[in-house]
């Protein structure tokens, strides 16, 4: 398709075009700035080709063969999921993803591969987990706007990836769900803990247990929230939060995540009822 470049009128010599207002010293910098930036960013785009996170194939974010991949892996179950066993006190938690194949390429990825590019499309994954929650009994639809909680990352490892990945797709939430959500990052670390990763069940509990507190209570206090985090193993991190919410006076807590780990949610087993319509 040929697209018309609209054309105007030149001046000729007999009659000189008036010039028009100066721009202003500010406007006049920053065309400067990005005439300059223009040619950089063209050339870091040759140096820095972006590529697929979850199968290095050059060209978008994540490439057309991975999303149908990822597409593949929706979970059966779109209500609430719990770990087996089920934790005492468990409310349920909704997912979107089964944390499998590309889909735990891509969390690894932006967790500790420094793909940040998938804060995004990551964030989407949790923003309709988020969604099918809040519409869920028993929220009140009469609350005010529901708070987005993002679990809390431990200060070894803010230092070591230089910002919290949870934050950065709770932001996305907000941002896909709009004003009836909030951001509210009031979590934090009340003590240290050890890496959960090389941890059993028992361990993981033990090592989490009253290891989170809230930072601003009144923030959370009389209020609905869904307590976020990027992939639902155990249970124990987000049981952890659920209670500090919980002790600093939130109203009711869910719990949404991005993706769930498979062998640990049969379909079959789970003895939660979905979300109502």
């Amino acid at each position: 398709m040929t697209h018309r470049v609209p054309t105007r009128a030149l001046p000729t010599h007999s009659s000189p075009a008036r010039p028009g207002p100066a721009p202003e010293a500010g406007q006049s910098r920053s065309m400067a700035l990005a005439s300059r930036l223009g040619p950089l960013h063209a050339a870091l785009d040759l140096v820095l080709t972006r590529t697929c996170a979850a199968c290095d194939l050059p060209g978008e974010v994540i490439c057309a063969a991975c999303r149908q991949d990822l597409a593949a892996l929706a979970l059966g179950e779109l209500g609430r999921v719990a770990p087996q066993p089920v934790p005492a006190g468990w409310p349920g938690c909704t997912g979107t993803v089964s944390y499998a194949g590309v889909a735990a390429r891509l969390v690894r990825a932006f967790k500790d591969g420094d793909r940040r590019d998938l804060a995004r499309p990551l964030g989407r994954l949790l923003a309709d987990a988020v969604r099918r929650e809040v519409t869920s009994v028993p929220f009140a639809p009469d609350r005010r706007t529901v708070r987005v909680v993002p679990i809390p990352s431990s200060p070894a490892a803010v230092r070591q990836r230089g910002d919290r990945p949870t934050v950065l797709l709770a932001r996305e939430v907000t941002r896909a769900l709009g004003p009836a959500v909030r951001l509210t990052p009031v979590l934090g670390m009340a003590r240290g803990t050890a890496d959960q990763a090389g941890l059993d069940r028992s361990g993981r509990q033990a090592n989490l247990r009253a290891a989170m507190s809230v930072g601003r209570a009144q923030v959370v206090r009389g209020h609905d929230c869904v307590l976020v985090d990027d992939v639902l193993t155990s249970g124990a991190t987000l049981a952890e939060g659920r209670r500090a919410l919980l002790e600093a006076g939130a109203a009711h807590v869910g719990m949404a995540v991005c993706a769930v780990t498979p062998r640990r949610f049969p379909a079959r087993d789970l003895p939660l009822p979905g979300p109502t319509d």
